[in-house]
């Protein structure tokens, strides 16, 4: 329990933390099937590239009205406290019931800051989520070893598939079970191991293969619904330079042992350094450290067998992530780290533990370094949650440690300019553009700053050349709709809608409101009546709406029914004036 606590209050300083513009609106700010609880539709439904429906329910479990990010963060903190509850656990079977053994591995788990990620970032439920059930697996086949019960098996399978379904990297766990099999000295390779595993290589398989399939964005032969954009990785790959493709793997290899150590500078982007790095010393030592490392656990694989375990669970659990084809625009991630340190916490640990063995003198100096060293993770982690407070934060994190990236110049002027900072925003966004972004959503941002400034002409302009870099930007339809309703174009504001439509299906609610006034500056009153009615029984209270309604009704000759939406208008805005179009959508 004190385990849990310290972990809770490290992350306490989250709690009032906003959403921020990376994933987050794509998981829940824009999401209508989270907000709404659309569990059924959640079940088959492919989210930004992936399929994870447990995550996605959970995550609509803590939806509320007003929509509020405090839930999310206080239940990602909370799951996060009992996987390290779980780290405690399982290091004390592992171990052979070392209590300190297991206290430290735990704590170091629960407060280290390259796991903020994980936590603090809404997006990443999945990551805690599948943790939750990966270790609790490991945990029930540790005991079925130990017993044999077949009661115990099966909650190890329904453990792991529950795993899978919150993220994909659960796949690996039939060869951590291999690597279980090992610590105990049972043959890995003895025909009812292999049996027993079977079935849990065969879900493997399923959910890999669904993996691949709505990762290159397809529905995996129809099965399920693609919702939100789909997530591209590097264009062209080859633009690398070759000792730079070839040394990535490694590179990541190697970073993630170095900032177990010494957890400095991070943040919660790191993109690919320029081709002029690739002869930067890691890349060319990172290989070398690699190839040490497996060396070393093959080396123990008849003795301690300490490093052939812990080294096997990290290399087992971070090699799906360890860019073997570049994909995505983030050389390494934090949260990649967050199961795979398990297996180097309990080979620290432990064999800090065997060490003292032989040396009892240096017993109480050695616990006090890791309690130190405890320390100094604790006072990293309230620091590295700060960065998590809002996008504004975020981004000005990434701009801080890599100033040449314009994916942060772009995402920070999008928040700026959402916030109503159109200045700030269009100084952010023009920086992005001096450093040569041709990013859709940079020009959708322009967009939406110049139309603020009520520029239409520059807004459509900049909307066009979005659209014509990445054409199936939803949210850009709608927003050039909105600029098309603005210069009384309703015939293209209907067709930028229907497009919208068809690319944000679970978003068709929003729409009525402006094909209302569409209609209605195509004077077909009856028509816009009809979106403006389903838009206010969608839950929409906007005044435009109830007086745009009123007027329609109006030239319908409907009296009463115009004179309750214009009471209504009123009530809702006393200095209602002339009725006005939808806002931006950012």
């Amino acid at each position: 329990m004190g385990v849990i606590a310290i972990t809770i209050v490290a992350y306490a300083g989250a709690f009032d933390h906003a959403f921020v513009s990376w994933d987050d609106p794509d998981y829940v700010e824009e999401n209508a099937l989270v907000q709404q609880h659309d569990y059924r539709a959640l079940l088959t439904s492919v989210i930004s590239s992936n399929y994870h429906p447990l995550t996605m329910v959970s995550l609509a479990l803590n939806a509320s009205q007003p929509l509020s990010p405090k839930p999310f963060i206080v239940t990602n903190v909370i799951v996060h406290a009992l996987n390290a509850g779980l780290v405690f656990w399982l290091v004390l079977l592992l171990s052979g019931r070392r209590i300190l053994v297991a206290f430290f591995a735990a704590l170091l788990f629960g407060i280290h800051p390259m796991h903020v990620e994980s936590v603090a970032w809404i997006s990443e439920r999945k990551d805690v989520l599948y943790c939750f059930f990966f270790l609790a697996a490991c945990i029930t086949y540790w005991r079925y070893l130990e017993k044999r019960a077949a009661p115990l098996l099966l909650a190890t399978f329904v453990l792991f598939v529950l795993s899978c379904l919150s993220k994909g990297m659960a796949v690996v766990f039939p060869v951590v079970m291999m690597l279980l099999d090992f610590w105990k000295r049972r043959p890995v390779f003895k025909a009812r191991a292999l049996v027993e595993k079977a079935p849990f290589f065969v879900v493997a398989l399923l959910f890999g293969l669904i993996a691949m399939n709505v990762q290159a964005g397809g529905d995996f032969h129809g099965a399920f619904t693609r919702v939100g954009p789909y997530l591209k990785g590097i264009p062209d790959s080859s633009s690398l330079p070759l000792l730079q493709r070839l040394s990535l793997p490694s590179y990541g290899y190697l970073t993630y042992v170095w900032r177990l150590f010494v957890p400095l500078n991070l943040c919660g982007f790191y993109p690919y350094p320029p081709p002029a790095e690739a002869g930067h010393p890691l890349f060319l030592l990172a290989p070398l450290f690699m190839l040490g490392t497996i060396a070393v656990a093959i080396w123990d694989v008849r003795r301690t067998r300490l490093f052939t375990f812990g080294i096997g669970w990290y290399l087992v659990t971070i090699a799906l992530v360890l860019q073997w084809v570049p994909v995505g625009e983030a050389i390494v991630a934090d949260r990649y780290a967050y199961l795979p340190y398990v297996g180097l916490l309990f080979m620290l640990t432990f064999g800090i533990d065997l060490f003292l063995r032989k040396a009892p003198a240096v017993r109480s100096a050695l616990w006090v370094g890791c309690g130190l060293f405890a320390v100094f993770l604790f006072v990293q982690t309230v620091r590295q949650v700060k960065t998590w407070r809002d996008s504004e934060a975020f981004w000005s994190t990434v701009i801080d440690r890599f100033p040449r990236s314009d994916l942060a110049y772009v995402s920070r002027g999008n928040f700026r300019g959402k916030s109503g900072r159109i200045p700030e925003a269009m100084e952010d966004l023009q920086t992005a553009l001096r450093l040569g972004s041709r990013r859709g959503i940079l020009f959708d941002g322009l967009g939406n700053a110049y139309g603020t400034l009520g520029k239409i002409d520059s807004a459509l302009v900049m909307y066009d050349r979005g659209l014509s870099l990445e054409p199936n930007m939803g949210r850009t339809y709608y927003n050039r709709a909105i600029a098309y309703l603005r210069v009384v174009r309703p015939n293209d504001a209907l067709a930028d809608l229907e497009r919208a439509r068809a690319l944000m299906p679970f978003q068709a609610s929003t729409l009525h409101l402006p094909r209302g006034y569409a209609y209605m500056q195509l004077l077909r009153y009856r028509e816009a009546i009809v979106e403006l009615d389903r838009a206010i029984e969608s839950g929409v209270r906007d005044p435009n709406a109830y007086y745009n309604r009123g007027v329609c009704k109006l030239h319908v000759g409907d009296a009463t029914g115009a004179a309750a939406d214009l009471r209504e208008a009123r009530r809702l805005n006393p200095a209602l004036g002339a009725p006005a179009t939808p806002g931006l959508q950012r």
